[in-house]
């Protein structure tokens, strides 16, 4: 492989160290950044105790109780939601055995009519000979 002559120089610049490449650190460009990015940090430092003084505002409030009339509240509701599921659920309980009841009265009351039926038809009826069915 033959190394063509206007590619040395190419190479020659691969072969150079980066640091030699790199720009100098501190252009004006860059300090310019560099304060703007303090007092971006500055700005967000002071944001964030803000934040945290809310939070720990919020924190102690929760300490307290502040909302405490509502959970008496929720709580006071939840009881009485309770009680009226209890009531609801005796009630369709009792409403069960009544209508369990109804059926079972009905089908006991049909099967004494049937049987009733079936004595009366036997008696009105009269008693065959047993030789009407022996041909």
């Amino acid at each position: 492989m033959s190394i063509r002559p206007s590619m040395l120089p190419l190479l020659g610049i691969l072969l150079l160290p980066l640091p030699l490449l790199a720009q100098p650190a501190d252009t004006p460009v860059e300090q310019e950044a560099a304060v703007e990015g303090e007092q971006d940090i500055g700005t967000l430092q002071a944001e964030l105790a803000k934040v945290e003084a809310e939070r720990q505002r919020l924190a102690d409030e929760l300490a307290q109780g502040v909302d405490n009339t509502q959970v008496e509240q929720l709580t006071e509701q939840n009881l009485a939601l309770r009680d009226r599921l209890a009531a609801m659920e005796q009630l369709a309980d009792s409403r069960r055995e009544e209508q369990q009841r109804k059926w079972f009265i009905v089908g006991a009351s049909t099967v004494a009519v049937s049987l009733l039926a079936g004595w009366l038809l036997a008696q009105l009826g009269g008693r065959r000979k047993r030789d009407m069915w022996l041909n």
